[in-house]
């Protein structure tokens, strides 16, 4: 709450309550004014000034008021804040908590319904896998092949192709190697010439890569370009 003297126009700053519902009389302790001051309607506003003593007087007649001095005006205002701040912590400590437990929801929602996510969204099963986490998706074999190179060195007066490349096991379990289909396309991408190539290992460890290379002699001259696949096993027929 500001005062200003209406005599010398000097303004000091202090607290509303302490002037108290009724009112309470004043002395400037510049020019020695005296005035009876009453609390404002509106909230006070906020404005720094010098600090400064002010003396209270009793009017004849008037309810003696306690003396308090502008440190004392100041202390009270300083009290009623700290002890406002505690709930607005609170508040804020439990919008965190709230905060992490919708978190925590969508984290085990994701989770757990992992295969439905990966069901509306295929795409998303590159990050599951990514982070190693199994899920299902339209790859029967649960394995793929990647970084699939040629390279064609001439050795005395014959080419010779050899085709490299990696077989990731995207699934948390073990899982059997099946053969290597590799083809030869030529400039439209149309078949040239193919063949299949056996690996030594017969399982792939859970998220782990078995690297494969096969070669051939004299490869068609129209082959253009080098395309590797995974020939899925023909499942037993039923016996009668």
């Amino acid at each position: 709450m500001i005062l200003t003297c209406s005599s010398c126009s000097t303004r000091y700053l202090i607290d509303a309550a302490s002037v108290g519902p009724d009112g309470r009389t004043v002395k400037c302790a510049k020019c020695g004014h005296k005035w009876r001051e009453y609390p404002p309607a509106d909230v006070p506003k906020v404005l720094t000034e010098e600090s400064v003593e002010i003396t209270d007087t009793v009017e004849e007649g008037a309810a003696p008021t306690p003396e308090m001095s502008i440190r004392e005006m100041s202390a009270s205002s300083s009290r009623r804040r700290t002890t406002e701040a505690p709930p607005r912590k609170k508040r804020n400590w439990i919008g965190w908590l709230l905060f992490l437990v919708i978190l925590g929801g969508i984290g085990a929602g994701v989770f757990y319904g992992r295969d439905y996510v990966v069901k509306f969204l295929p795409a998303s099963a590159k990050l599951y896998q990514m982070l190693k986490i199994d899920v299902q998706t339209s790859n029967k074999l649960g394995l793929e092949i990647r970084e699939v190179t040629s390279k064609s060195i001439l050795e005395k007066g014959v080419v010779r192709l050899t085709v490299t490349g990696k077989i990731v096991n995207v699934t948390g379990t073990v899982r059997p190697l099946p053969r290597v289909a590799i083809q030869l396309l030529d400039a439209k991408k149309q078949h040239v010439y193919s063949w299949s190539k056996e690996l030594d290992e017969k399982e792939i460890a859970p998220w782990g890569t078995v690297e494969f290379s096969s070669s051939m002699n004299q490869p068609p001259e129209e082959a253009k370009r080098v395309k590797a696949d995974l020939v899925v096993p023909k499942k037993p027929e039923a016996t009668q």
